[in-house]
């Protein structure tokens, strides 16, 4: 016998497979759901999972490869379990996930947010879940968020059900339709050869009779079982039909009818389900007044309680002669239908809600350029309101100033291709650099529009200039760094080439750097070599390269040293700027250096730099505070 809990599973298995969805492509309506969820929660991934008996299926994902999962290693598994939202800030802290294989191996889940989303009868189906391989917070604001989105999911899961069922008993409707009309036209052909047999035999009459009765008893079967109601009156207006589908939307039996006065005893309102209707606009009195009247909505407030949204149509009923034999109705019950456009309208006001408040410019432009979608934020950073910008091409809304860049991104997207690029620009008096991409709606193979988002890339984009600075700086000195170095003497190098002018590459040490570290401390000699940067760059010229190599080694880039002399002029003008007493701890205290120039009118790197080295331990060798020029050998 299976346990309670066992045979809920049953049952929420069951209505899982009821929606149809497991198995079926990917589609966008679900989509811009996990696209929305990732970029608002900035996450690598976003899920919307189903859990079915023995596995995890995804109709929706971003960020993750595979279509489905054992639901033995499903964290979705918990929520469902749970049935309400779960977060795992970090799963290493979880005593439930911390051994978990998806947190120990691929993807390496560190953080996780699931919420159930449910059948149209509360059964918990799946979630819409964040993924992350970083341990992040997860405030109240995004729960709600997350919620929110959620029930948007649920809503389009269960709506697809909706309709279906809607479009079943329309098919249904019409079906028992047709073969309403065949028996009639069967019947009547029918009741034709009798009467023709009637005028040749008497006896054949009762047979006639009978079958007429046969007919009334089989249409007024056929009224009854229909589940569209149907009311009927005579030519002074008294009821004569109110059949069973039209009592079950009054919430009436078969003695409640009232045939006469019918008009004050019914409770029929206007659209809006508040305003009585007047017995001159009641569809049953248009029609028997003459009318043609079609699909005329109201609302029938029922006996027992509750609203019942109808569309009704009729016209007038008239015999063989033209003489008046009353009205009929019909009467359409689509509350269902209304309150699946009512759930359409609040699921598209919640996504605009969060599009508005999502910290980026969300669009939707269609094949003519023209916006169908803008949020909010086009006004807040270019002072145009989106819903100005509805209905107008991007060059309208936006100006040629916005569109002329961006163009040939549109329409490369138009033709079904992802695009990406990356403006800066200044509007309302900021400077921004704007991240936007382009991406396809594609529909059967056709591209139907472009949806837009772009984010606010100014400070990334500034904290790569930085990191890019540190990368390449001395911190001490503020000199090109080693690897800076390299990158400018390989440039040098090659200007020269180009240019066919000599260069020179200039060795430099702080002479006996270790007795002044030894006597003022590490301070002392951070303030040297920080005075003996200053004094290299302030003596050679803006073009040339000044960087520091490591503790007391610095180089000079020297371009267009048009000989070996102009060499060791410059060296002198070295010698002299470093030999002026420079101030240490507040005491006067005399530096001097050691250079080593290589000068080539063909460098090459490597025996520039070999030249350079040996001139200096040259110079070295002749006592220090001194220069020496050595020609490198060229190519």
């Amino acid at each position: 016998m299976l346990s309670q809990q066992e045979l809920a599973e049953q049952e929420r298995v069951k209505a899982l497979h009821a929606l149809a969805v497991l198995d079926t492509p990917q589609e966008d309506r679900f989509d811009r759901f996990t696209r929305i969820a990732a970029a608002a929660f900035d996450v690598p991934t976003a899920l919307v999972s189903l859990v079915d008996t023995n596995r995890q299926w995804f109709k929706s994902r971003v960020g993750f490869d595979v279509r489905e999962t054992p639901r033995s290693v499903a964290f979705c598994s918990h929520t469902i379990a749970l049935d309400d939202l779960l977060v795992v800030p970090d799963t290493r802290l979880d005593e439930r996930f911390r051994d978990h294989p998806l947190v120990l191996g691929s993807p390496f889940i560190r953080f996780y947010a699931g919420q159930p989303v449910h059948s149209v009868d509360g059964q918990p189906l799946g979630t819409l879940c964040l993924i992350d391989q970083e341990p992040r917070e997860f405030s109240d604001a995004d729960k709600r968020m997350l919620r929110d989105l959620a029930q948007m999911v649920q809503d389009e899961l269960n709506r697809g059900a909706l309709v279906a069922t809607r479009d079943a008993a329309q098919l249904a409707l019409r079906e028992l339709n047709v073969q309403l009309e065949r028996r009639v036209e069967d019947r009547t052909r029918e009741l034709h050869a009798k009467n023709r047999l009637l005028e040749q035999e008497g006896r054949q009459r009762m047979l006639t009779q009978q079958a007429l009765l046969q007919k009334q008893v089989l249409l007024d079967a056929v009224l009854e079982s229909v589940d569209v109601g149907v009311v009927a009156c005579g030519a002074d207006g008294t009821l004569t039909l109110f059949n069973r589908a039209a009592r079950d939307l009054h919430g009436m039996d078969v003695a409640d009818v009232v045939a006469r006065d019918w008009a004050r005893h019914y409770n029929l309102f206007a659209e809006d389900g508040h305003t009585p209707l007047e017995e001159a606009n009641i569809p049953l009195a248009r029609a028997l007044r003459g009318e043609n009247v079609k699909d005329a909505p109201m609302v029938i407030a029922c006996e027992q309680g509750g609203l019942h949204r109808v569309l009704a149509s009729g016209r007038a009923l008239k015999g063989p002669n033209g003489e008046a034999l009353g009205a009929v109705v019909a009467m359409k019950d689509v509350t269902e239908l209304a309150e699946s456009r009512s759930r359409v309208i609040e699921s598209e006001e919640r996504l605009r809600t969060i599009a508005d408040n999502v910290p980026a410019l969300i669009a939707y432009i269609d094949t003519g350029l023209r916006y169908c979608f803008a949020n909010q934020r086009y006004q807040e950073w270019f002072g145009v309101k989106s819903a100005e910008m509805l209905g107008r091409t991007v060059l309208e809304a936006m100006g040629e100033t916005f569109y002329a860049p961006r163009r040939a991104a549109l329409e490369r997207c138009l033709q079904g291709h992802a695009s990406a690029l990356e403006i800066e620009e200044e509007r309302r008096g900021r400077r921004r650099v704007i991240s936007s991409t382009y991406l396809p709606h594609v529909r059967d193979g056709v591209v139907q529009g472009i949806y837009v988002l772009s984010t606010d890339a100014t400070s990334a984009r500034e904290y790569e200039r930085q990191l890019h600075a540190l990368a390449h700086s001395d911190h001490l000195t503020g000199l090109p760094n080693r690897r800076s170095y390299e990158e400018r003497l390989a440039q040098a190098i090659a200007r020269s080439r180009r240019s066919t002018m000599p260069m020179a590459l200039v060795y430099l040490d702080v002479d006996h750097f270790k007795q002044i570290n030894d006597s003022f401390g590490h301070a002392g000699g951070d303030a040297v070599l920080r005075e003996f940067a200053r004094r290299l760059s302030a003596t050679v010229r803006s073009t040339d390269t000044v960087a520091r190599l490591a503790g007391d080694e610095f180089v000079v880039v020297l371009e267009q040293v048009g000989s070996a002399r102009e060499c060791a002029r410059i060296a002198d003008k070295l010698l002299e700027a470093v030999r002026a007493d420079f101030l240490v701890d507040g005491q006067p205290r005399r530096i001097t250096t050691s250079i080593g120039i290589a000068w080539s009118a063909h460098p090459e790197q490597a025996a520039l730099a070999h030249t350079a080295d040996e001139a200096l331990y040259q110079s070295k060798r002749a006592g220090r505070d001194t220069a020496s020029v050595l020609v490198a050998a060229g190519h």
